[in-house]
């Protein structure tokens, strides 16, 4: 009975500890803390805004949109189709905003580790974009929608 218990205790461990990749997490310095990075949508609806735009190759897919690149890759990312009224549940966000957001959320995070391990940090050569997770929601008919796990790869800071 003792073993059933601890196989049972360590499979719920694993199964926690999968729901997270490593590519979720960011550390501000070479062996810093792990932290989790916020998770970003964006609704990419050419109906509604046309300066979004979609580039297919083999095994990527672009979306660009208001001077930011993202890149979804079929090998590292995950892609999902979800019922439409999933938008109600989430908050979306604008991509000229995004940019703000995510060097605000840098700084506080840069100031917050300055002052707990009383170290100097600077700031990132290449911009703010790998701290937060981005998905990409494309409609693809007035009932489903496609969830792309993307990386923000170009922003004109």
């Amino acid at each position: 009975m003792k073993k059933n218990i601890y196989l049972l205790v360590f499979l719920s461990i694993n199964f926690i500890n999968a729901q997270t990749k490593s590519n979720d997490y960011f550390t501000l310095y070479k062996g810093g803390e792990k932290y989790l990075k916020p998770i970003k949508y964006i609704l990419f609806d050419r109906e509604k805004n046309s300066e979004f735009e979609k580039k297919e190759s083999k095994s990527k897919i672009y979306f660009y949109t208001q001077g930011e690149s993202f890149i979804f890759d079929v090998k590292r990312h995950k892609k999902d189709t979800c019922s439409i009224n999933i938008l109600e549940k989430l908050t979306l966000e604008n991509t000229t905003n995004l940019k703000d957001e995510a060097c605000k959320f840098y700084v506080g995070k840069k100031e917050e580790v300055e002052k707990k391990k009383k170290i100097t940090l600077t700031y990132p050569p290449v911009g703010c974009q790998s701290y937060f997770k981005v998905y990409i929601l494309e409609k693809i008919n007035a009932k489903e929608l496609i969830k792309y796990e993307v990386d923000w790869k170009y922003s004109d800071f």
